[in-house]
């Protein structure tokens, strides 16, 4: 028979007075009364097995619990009866767990609710489980993509730009003049591809859907980690509702082409949603 852990167990008297512990064989733990055993060999439990037991307690008649997947429990449910008050039955529950998988749960993560129904309820039916694949990508889910710039020479140092993008099998463009400088080229050709986004997204607005407006917040050339970049920030207008809007790209080449890039990065995922 298993010695119980509550059984006090003293070493050998020759320790015990003293002598060279050499002396006789070192006196170890017996292994279930040792409360430093490594993790994995306590209990190991599932939610399903933590509410069966929580369900044989008594008066409760429906548990729940929601764990996270470290095992980490979030929320405890109970649905019990009024034969036992709210209080006990939350200390019946941090009792059963403990003990019976060394399960420590903070009482404030258990609910209780009570009922005057005496039956048990109803347990739902259990659904075999199905595996259902990711729908096939349809063209509105694709990516609005960049597909070309141009750049000519206007009067008096002026610019313009067209900038191109695909979306679902069509291309849009959009133009914008600007100064010949370096910062003012970079807000140009942004402004560029925020023209042919709007375009885009007009090509849809006859579906009932609003009409955006994508505004310029400002771009900029970052140094960071040993590299130049491109900040472009957009706000993005539909109805009454703003949304502030950013993107980053490296420049590994032409900086007007990582200033597209990142204005594409910043609205993508937002212009996708409206259209």
């Amino acid at each position: 028979m298993p010695r119980p852990c509550n059984m006090i167990v003293r070493p050998p008297v020759e320790l015990r007075r003293g002598r060279a512990e050499s002396a006789r064989p070192a006196y170890r733990m017996p292994p279930e009364c040792d409360v430093t055993a490594r993790q994995e060999e306590r209990p190991r439990w599932t939610i399903q097995e933590a509410e069966r037991l929580m369900l044989s307690l008594k008066g409760v008649l429906s548990a729940r619990m929601v764990a996270r997947p470290g095992g980490e429990i979030d929320e405890i449910h109970l649905l019990t009866t009024d034969d036992v008050k709210p209080k006990q039955t939350v200390r019946n529950v941090e009792s059963a767990l403990l003990s019976y998988f060394d399960l420590a749960v903070d009482h404030r993560k258990i609910s209780v609710a009570q009922t005057d129904v005496r039956r048990p309820v109803a347990a739902l039916p259990e659904l075999p489980l199905q595996i259902v694949p990711d729908p096939e990508p349809t063209a509105s889910d694709g990516r609005l993509l960049f597909y070309d710039h141009h750049m000519e020479t206007e009067r008096s140092n002026q610019l313009r730009h067209r900038v191109e993008v695909e979306w679902s099998g069509e291309r849009f463009m959009g133009e914008a003049i600007g100064a010949d400088v370096p910062r003012a080229k970079l807000e140009t050709v942004c402004a560029a591809t925020l023209q042919a986004l709007e375009s885009a997204a007009a090509s849809t607005a006859g579906d009932g859907r609003r009409a955006i407006t994508l505004s310029l917040d400002g771009v900029k050339l970052v140094d960071a980690f040993d590299r130049a970049f491109v900040l472009v920030a957009v706000h993005a207008i539909s109805g009454r509702h703003i949304t502030a809007l950013s993107g980053a790209i490296p420049i590994t080449g032409s900086a007007d082409r990582a200033a597209i890039l990142a204005t594409l990065q910043a609205t993508d995922r937002w212009v996708r949603g409206q259209i």
